[in-house]
């Protein structure tokens, strides 16, 4: 018969104890937790407005088939049918987003408008396009709110 060698192995304490690393873990916890500032709204029709910051405000789209409005959004609005925002574009293009042209330069305000029926993104817009969007699709409202409100 084979006798099997077996072999106790005592381990010293921890020189941190289970209540010190339980501290230790909340702290490291509550950091991660106060260091994430992001903070997202719903909108309509599978829309969400990201902000995190004051000059990193975006609109985009829980679908991946659907269109963003890149940052940074100054106001906007919505509805069941519609949302509506105004946005002065950052200086350098988000890896992020899709390429956007800005036909006035990024120093220029542009409008935006999202028809959830047609699922269709317009904009960036000048402020007559984008009145005149707001006529022929019938928008009941105006850019009354404003990121952080």
């Amino acid at each position: 018969m084979t006798k099997y060698l077996t072999t106790q192995v005592r381990t010293e304490s921890s020189p941190v104890g289970y209540p010190q690393m339980r501290i230790f873990l909340i702290v490291l916890f509550s950091i991660f937790l106060s260091s994430c500032s992001d903070s997202t709204k719903e909108l309509s029709g599978n829309y969400c407005l990201r902000e995190e910051g004051r000059d990193l405000n975006d609109i985009f789209c829980h679908s991946a088939t659907g269109r963003e409005i890149p940052a940074n959004i100054i106001s906007y609005n919505f509805n069941d049918d519609f949302i509506i925002a105004s946005q002065r574009p950052k200086m350098t293009d988000d890896p992020l987003y899709s390429e956007t042209h800005y036909f006035n330069g990024r120093d220029s305000m542009y409008f935006w408008l999202i028809v959830h029926k047609s699922k269709m993104v317009l904009g960036p817009l000048t402020k007559s396009q984008f009145d005149k969007a707001l006529s022929k699709y019938n928008v009941p409202m105006t850019l009354d709110r404003h990121p952080y409100d």
